[in-house]
């Protein structure tokens, strides 16, 4: 049996480690191609650069024009989260605690929402950043992100807020909180997993977000990375390691983000809360 159970617990470690690797090559195959001249890339494409050309990101970073971006995709997200964190969790909490009339048919429709794909909103959205004069401004796009991203908020929230136990908003309740007081005292800090999880699907997902940007960006200076990267990927689609550069700066950011918050994105704080 001892053996069985090596055998089995080495294998997983062998399938992952398979895993591990099919994931982790197109990054380093990115950044070692970024790191080579034109001539060697189209010589030695599979390995590794025998002199690192850090030239290469400076070139990239100048002619993109990434700082500019940086701070452009900083700011939509940044407003982003600050608009979409207090909307979403206020409003699925009053729809996972709160007894109210018609509440199964509001969160119905926000169900809905989360069914509708986001390629179908383009023209509708569009028509109505132009009416709100909201068409070539980052207001415009924070905005018209949060209004996508509400629904499927409201219902990750919600789910999050159901499984935690109604004794811990009870005893605050009772010791003189009101129910506002117990959600921003209590609940929210027991929440922190949720909200993480909040903070990177969504926060990533606007980040990323290539179509609206596309829809509503019209200056060079308001541009996002996703946008100024298109763009700059059909006018250098030819030299790769400069195109390489360009696409590390986006990606390996995003990387250190996710895993310097991964341990409390699957962390779980309300066991340890109740037992307390």
């Amino acid at each position: 049996m001892k053996t069985k159970k090596i055998a089995t617990r080495t294998l997983a470690y062998l399938a992952l480690l398979v895993v591990f690797l099919i994931i982790i090559y197109p990054v380093v195959w990115m950044i070692a191609g970024s790191l080579k001249t034109e001539q060697e890339f189209y010589q030695n494409v599979w390995g590794l650069p025998s002199q690192f050309q850090w030239d290469n990101y400076s070139r990239a970073w100048n002619h993109a024009k990434l700082g500019q971006k940086y701070v452009n995709s900083l700011l939509v997200t940044g407003g982003f989260l600050c608009i979409l964190l207090p909307v979403v969790c206020c409003a699925a909490y009053a729809i996972a605690r709160v007894q109210f009339k018609g509440k199964k048919w509001v969160f119905r429709y926000l169900l809905m929402g989360v069914m509708i794909p986001g390629g179908v909103l383009a023209i509708p959205s569009f028509a109505l950043a132009v009416k709100l004069s909201l068409v070539d401004t980052r207001t415009g796009l924070t905005l018209f992100c949060v209004a996508h991203s509400i629904a499927f908020g409201v219902f990750l929230m919600r789910s999050f807020f159901i499984s935690l136990p109604k004794s811990l908003e009870e005893a605050a309740m009772i010791d003189g909180c009101t129910r506002f007081g117990s959600f921003l005292r209590v609940i929210l800090p027991l929440s922190v997993p949720g909200l993480m999880t909040q903070v990177i699907y969504s926060g990533l997902n606007v980040w990323n977000n290539y179509l609206m940007a596309n829809l509503l960006i019209r200056s060079p200076e308001k541009q996002t990375l996703p946008l100024g990267l298109a763009i700059f990927t059909a006018e250098n689609n030819v030299k790769y390691p400069v195109l390489f550069a360009a696409l590390a700066c986006v990606t390996v950011p995003m990387l250190l983000v996710y895993i310097a918050g991964q341990k409390t994105f699957i962390a779980g704080m309300t066991a340890g809360a109740v037992k307390g």
